[in-house]
């Protein structure tokens, strides 16, 4: 059952996109980094509290009493449990006073040189069964961790004091620094009291932890589309690439005008076209904010970047995998500029790519394992011969259907059974779910507002396409599937719907 050619108008594009957009991958509180960094910052301020008696007075805030705390803190800890332990107090160190650590790295040895006296500082070296001391040069730059990691691997209390109590001078060296480790301090603990101390710190580790979230974030919408192609019974490596892919010659490398793509469909499929030809080029752009200069930027190298490509690739199809709040806003124009290029073949967002991804992939002949699952689900007694005619009246070639059903065959994603073909126990839920999704596409049409009571909507075809419940009900369960009696239970039909709908995939009103 193949998919319905994809509405590719320019403005149908793009009020579909609005629909199916997901403005954000999450909030910066909800994410592992934060939690882990919340818990680290908690720990430090309950250590540097048993210092001072719960930050009593400034007076009790002195390098000493913290130095003596954090050493015992330290003891029979293993070397990255110490180092996380020491970033951590570095790090609050740093958000309490509006110190950072580019200025700490040039300005440490330094101070080092000419406050403490010191002319060298402990080095060390791991051997196979210890940590070999050695003394070193003072460097003309020290950033925290490597100071931190210095005093974590040393593992000895007297090197630990004196180097931790210069870090904690130099920190502290001033009254206002001071004052206000002791603002906040004295703060955490009375929110303490009500219970909410996280409270208070959450904003400063937010904004700690901010540039590593964005920067880790930029691949989520790569990781979860991983996650999609490998349900469709594709393999990392072989099926899709797992890291960025460089189409160009030697020339072009040399002379700095080529461009990385995210996705290359399929990457290096047995059977599949030789070299780059006759594939999905893939570019994935997500903005849940303002990010004007990048995205301008790669919307500019677009034009370069393709024209690189189809002087050494036949039959290339470039897809823009963009999504995101920015897209819907600011960016909205830079999202009209792609889609306008003559050479855009379309986009999908991280809803939409289980229709619009698939439905591309259809376009160029290649054949996904689901799409040949459900040839063999959609008669209750399959044979080979069966499947490979559903598929071939499908339009696709003869030499991919065969490629595509020894591929299910070796890899035990379909099983023989006698004469019959049928699906292994493990991807029975997936198929059946995906079947249901391709009936909602095949029995959708165009909706208005006034008529989304009741529908199930799908993308790929507009901005309100759907089809009634009811319909598609009937449908499911005279379709002689090997699902039709499961689609005849309306608990198992509604878990199906509220699975797609719960992720994304179609619309439920």
């Amino acid at each position: 059952m193949r998919l319905p050619p994809l509405n590719e108008d320019l403005q149908s594009q793009l009020d579909e996109f609005d629909i199916w957009i997901t403005p954000s991958l999450g909030e910066i509180v909800d994410t592992r980094r934060f939690k882990d960094e919340l818990r680290l910052v908690s720990s430090t301020f309950e250590a540097m509290g048993r210092a001072t008696s719960d930050f009593a007075d400034t007076e009790s805030c002195t390098p000493d009493r913290l130095t003596d705390i954090f050493v015992d803190v330290l003891r029979d800890r293993e070397p990255a449990e110490r180092q996380a332990v020491l970033d951590a107090l570095a790090s609050t160190l740093f958000a309490v006073t509006g110190k950072s650590d580019n200025n700490f790295k040039c300005q440490f040895p330094i101070y080092l040189r000419d406050e403490a006296c010191w002319k060298e500082i402990p080095a060390y070296k791991r051997e196979r069964r210890a940590t070999r001391v050695s003394a070193a040069p003072i460097p003309r730059t020290l950033s925290s961790r490597r100071f931190m990691s210095i005093i974590a691997n040393v593992n000895d209390a007297s090197n630990e004091t004196r180097l931790l109590k210069q870090f904690l001078s130099f920190v502290l060296r001033d009254q206002n620094a001071v004052n206000q480790l002791w603002a906040l301090g004295s703060s955490y603990f009375a929110m303490k009291r009500f219970g909410r101390e996280s409270d208070l710190l959450a904003p400063i580790v937010a904004f700690k932890v901010r540039g590593s979230v964005m920067a880790s974030s930029g691949h989520e919408p790569e990781r979860i589309l991983r996650e999609l192609l490998t349900t469709w019974g594709l393999r990392a490596g072989v099926d899709f690439n797992t890291t960025d892919v460089v189409v160009a010659n030697t020339e072009e490398d040399v002379e700095g005008k080529t461009r990385a793509y995210d996705f290359v469909l399929p990457y290096r499929t047995p059977g599949w076209r030789e070299d780059w030809n006759d594939r999905l080029f893939v570019q994935c752009q997500f903005y849940a904010g303002d990010s004007g200069s990048v995205s301008h930027k790669n919307v500019d190298q677009t034009r370069s970047s393709r024209e690189s490509v189809g002087r050494l690739v036949q039959g290339a199809r470039f897809i823009e995998y963009v999504d995101g709040a920015g897209y819907f806003s600011s960016l909205n124009g830079d999202l009209r500029r792609l889609l306008a290029y003559d050479d855009t073949q379309g986009l999908f967002q991280i809803r939409t790519a289980p229709v619009r991804l698939r439905g591309y992939l259809e376009q160029i002949g290649f054949l996904t394992p689901l799409k040949v699952e459900q040839a063999a689900a959609l008669a209750a007694r399959s044979s080979r011969t069966q499947v490979k005619q559903r598929l071939i009246a499908d339009g696709f070639p003869d030499n991919e259907v065969e490629r595509a059903i020894n591929d299910c065959l070796e890899r035990s994603l379909l099983v023989e059974s006698g004469r019959r073909i049928v699906i292994s126990a493990g991807r029975h839920t997936v198929v059946r779910r995906y079947l249901l999704l391709d009936h909602a596409v095949q029995l959708s049409h165009p909706l208005d507002r006034a008529q989304l009571a009741g529908k199930v909507l799908v993308p790929g075809y507009g901005p309100f396409h759907g089809v009634d419940l009811a319909e598609l009900a009937d449908t499911l369960t005279r379709s002689g599937s090997v699902f039709s009696a499961e689609y005849a239970n309306s608990t198992t039909l509604l878990s199906d719907i509220t699975y797609l709908a719960k992720n994304g995939y179609v619309l439920s009103r």
